[in-house]
């Protein structure tokens, strides 16, 4: 009965790796490559297989989507739920660049075949690379933070926030704009970031990203691994409860 169960589990553990590398393969392999920008982001799973999302590519006429998004849960369930959502992003947004209208269609489609409990917090985000503005549109998310030249910081969208992704078909949500001046970088990112824990079970806090974001540098890849790291440093070893993830681009 052992060597019948260790061959079960050896099954269960090989499948679980085959799932890892196909949710892998659903992230972007690389990020644009655009002279005046940069692109950074980082995605840690606390188990095999996980519900953080994130994507980012260019579309013509100079324009790049931001797409950023947190299944409710983790593990098997909601890495299945990652891989709708990221579908049907790449197919929207092929064909919709109406930031608006664009999320609702996302949001119909998740919510047409939805599971109960298994709603995604989302962000999405046109950038217009002749203007300089990213048209945002907000699904139950933390706001996108900027990080100013002289380290001031601006949440974006705060009044603007709409109900999660997958919740109820015709919503209708709100976009606003925001135009990025040189020095500028957008932190967007994970509960799993202000929600990391130590071994007393402190949080790591909205506060103390704020902080860091301030203080650190203002490149986004410097930016991105300098928050990355104090998390990390935070936790100092205490295993991870949930998914992290952030992204953070910007004006160089």
């Amino acid at each position: 009965r052992l060597y019948q169960s260790h061959l079960q589990k050896q099954k269960q553990d090989n499948e679980m790796r085959i799932a890892q590398n196909v949710q892998v393969a659903l992230l972007p392999e690389s990020l644009p490559d655009i002279e005046g920008y940069s692109f950074f982001a980082s995605y840690e799973s606390a188990q095999a297989v996980g519900g953080d999302y994130y994507d980012c590519f260019t579309l013509p006429d100079d324009k790049v989507v931001i797409s950023f998004g947190d299944v409710a849960g983790k593990g098997v369930p909601a890495s299945l739920v990652m891989s709708r959502i990221a579908s049907i992003v790449q197919c929207t947004l092929r064909h919709e660049t109406d930031v608006q209208q664009a999320i609702t269609t996302i949001n119909d489609l998740m919510s047409s075949h939805s599971i109960d409990g298994r709603f995604v917090t989302y962000v999405l985000g046109l950038l217009d690379l002749k203007t300089n503005e990213v048209v945002f549109a907000n699904g139950g998310h933390m706001c996108p933070l900027v990080r100013k030249a002289d380290g001031s910081l601006v949440e974006v969208g705060e009044e603007e926030i709409g109900i999660p992704i997958g919740i109820m078909e015709g919503y209708p949500f709100d976009t606003v704009s925001y135009t990025l001046d040189p020095g500028d970088t957008v932190v967007i990112y994970t509960d799993g970031v202000s929600e990391a824990m130590n071994e007393a079970q402190e949080l790591y806090s909205i506060e103390r990203l704020k902080e860091v974001v301030a203080k650190s540098p203002a490149d986004p890849e410097d930016l991105g691994i300098a928050i990355r790291e104090d998390v990390r440093k935070h936790a100092n070893g205490y295993p991870q409860n949930d998914d992290i993830t952030l992204m953070t681009f910007g004006r160089v």
